[in-house]
């Protein structure tokens, strides 16, 4: 566990939440020691071959040792945009180069003098047009956070501001766009070629997921001036104590087990409850579970719910509860195993993380699973691609009553909405999956478009076979254009949407369209 230096917390005993789990947990606490030494002496037998697991892909646990001499590059860039009172900060990008950066921003906010970090990862156009309207163009900066340099809708974000700062600042726009990449990526030669401020180098042999402690975690944080030298203190004296116990209080191997025996145990449904103060800290889990462990047709599903009563496939079910959430002993006297890790404030962040991203691959040891590929992904990036080049639209809606029968014998069902993720819509589907859940008896899960394509978006096909989708498009009555495109982001996000539900059915999966007011999700 990771204290703040003036207190101390009284730890519990976690066998009395682990219930009908106690004896499959604890037979694999011998394993999980072992494998986390394993990991730490970047043993890659750990995982299954074939594949493409190398010691370059487990450049995350150097993180913490790389960190200072990133800061040190960073800092000048940093002072520069600080000193020329910018106010706000635009950081585009997706999956593990947007979800940090969004904790980041909800836990610590902006210190004095720095700027309001906003980050956009949806391609619905009332999410894009709220960020235009925000901002000062004139004293902005945009920040294009991309490892490949080719991802579709970081690429469209960059295009529409890189207009929108030409038009506030004409000739002086690039020095107002920074880009970061990994060393020879497409993203950086057009960064040189266009003459953009800075590019800040990734590190290659880091995964996007397990970017946190990397310069997609390490430059949001700087410019916002949140204390990275104190997160990375906690981080570094966290992982000094894992190599001493990674089961103790919640450490790596304690929930790797957790999650592994729940799987064996058909408890495969991980219902993350998280403090409040933690802010999108059980996104971040989500799509770093989701996506290293659902391949291969097994997986842990995530689902972040907002208290216990949300959990309803209590048969199903294991949970972790971040902070300080009422509701365990609800859930213990419901027999759900249960995991509680106490948040330490925002100087805990990246602890925190660094906690997440050790145990992941440990549990995808003993699921015996690749942690860091993710074959699935590229097929819904494909479909994008055909859809926009033929026009293929989404199908029409279908009814929830019509399709039932599927739901019922259906193991847990999705809701993937296309809709603004800051929007009344986005709400309203996280409080209808209650209801969908209590309705059919499973797990329901809610991604958010086209997030969820970078993170649970794996698991949806390579996961458990037996999971429902069901893909919301909400209308766009008005658009936002994309320059030079022929198109605006309404066009993508329909796409994207009618592609994914190719490739959904395609792996073979129940995938529906439904309307966002059809009347079985109204609550």
């Amino acid at each position: 566990m990771v204290h703040d230096h003036d207190h101390e917390h009284d730890v519990e005993d976690p066998r009395t939440l682990l219930g009908p789990l106690v004896d499959a947990v604890m037979e694999r606490e011998v394993r999980s020691r072992l494998d986390h030494a394993r990991l730490r002496v970047r043993d890659t037998t750990l995982w299954p071959p074939p594949g493409d697991i190398t010691e370059p892909w487990l450049g995350w646990l150097d993180s913490i040792a790389r960190a200072e001499t990133h800061l040190r590059r960073m800092r000048p860039l940093v002072a520069d945009v600080v000193a020329e009172g910018v106010q706000d900060v635009v950081l585009v990008g997706m999956g593990g180069s947007s979800l940090f950066p969004m904790v980041l921003a909800g836990v610590w906010g902006s210190a004095p003098e720095h700027p309001r970090l906003h980050v956009l990862d949806s391609t619905d156009p009332a999410a894009v047009a709220r960020v235009e309207t925000d901002i000062d163009w004139t004293r902005t900066v945009v920040v294009a956070a991309s490892k490949s340099g080719t991802t579709v809708e970081t690429l469209a974000h960059l295009d529409r501001f890189v207009y929108r700062l030409t038009e506030a600042l004409e000739e002086r726009a690039p020095s107002r766009v920074v880009v970061i990449t990994d060393p020879g990526s497409a993203l950086e030669r057009r960064a040189v070629s266009e003459g953009f401020r800075a590019v800040v180098p990734g590190d290659a042999d880091v995964g996007g997921r397990y970017s946190a402690l990397s310069p997609f975690g390490l430059l949001p944080a700087a410019l916002i001036g949140a204390d990275v030298e104190r997160m990375l203190v906690r981080a570094r004296e966290a992982a000094a104590a894992w190599v001493v116990d990674p089961w103790v209080d919640g450490g790596p191997s304690a929930i790797a087990a957790l999650l592994a025996a729940g799987v064996a145990a058909g408890r495969d449904a991980l219902h993350l409850i998280v403090d409040g103060r933690a802010g999108m800290f059980g996104a971040w889990v989500e799509q770093l579970v989701a996506e290293s462990s659902g391949k291969d047709g097994t997986g842990v599903l995530p689902i972040v719910v907002r208290t216990a009563e949300d959990v309803v496939a209590a048969d199903r079910a294991v949970a972790v509860i971040v902070g300080d959430v009422e509701g365990i002993d609800e859930l213990v006297a419901r027999e759900v195993p249960t995991l509680r890790i106490r948040w330490d404030g925002p100087a805990a962040l990246m602890a925190e993380a660094t906690r997440w991203m050790q145990a992941v691959p440990l549990l995808c040891a003993q699921l015996g699973v690749d942690p860091f590929d993710q074959p699935d992904v590229a097929a819904a990036k494909a479909a994008t691609a055909a859809a926009l080049a033929d026009g293929t639209e989404p199908p029409d809606a279908v009814t929830i009553a019509s399709i039932a029968t599927q739901l019922r014998a259906a193991g847990s069902i999705a809701l993937l909405a296309y809709v603004d993720p800051g929007g009344a819509d986005a709400a309203r589907l996280e409080a209808q999956a209650h209801g969908l859940a209590e309705r059919f008896g499973v797990p329901v899960s809610v991604g958010i478009g086209p997030r969820y394509l970078h993170s649970t978006g794996q698991l949806h096909k390579g996961g458990r076979a037996d999971v429902a989708l069901l893909l919301i498009v909400g209308d766009d009555p008005e658009d936002v254009p994309l320059p030079g495109r022929g198109h605006g982001f309404a066009r993508l996000k329909r796409a994207q949407a009618a592609g994914d539900l190719v490739a959904l059915r395609a792996a073979g999966r129940v995938a529906h369209r439904i309307a966002a007011d059809d009347p079985d999700l109204i609550v």
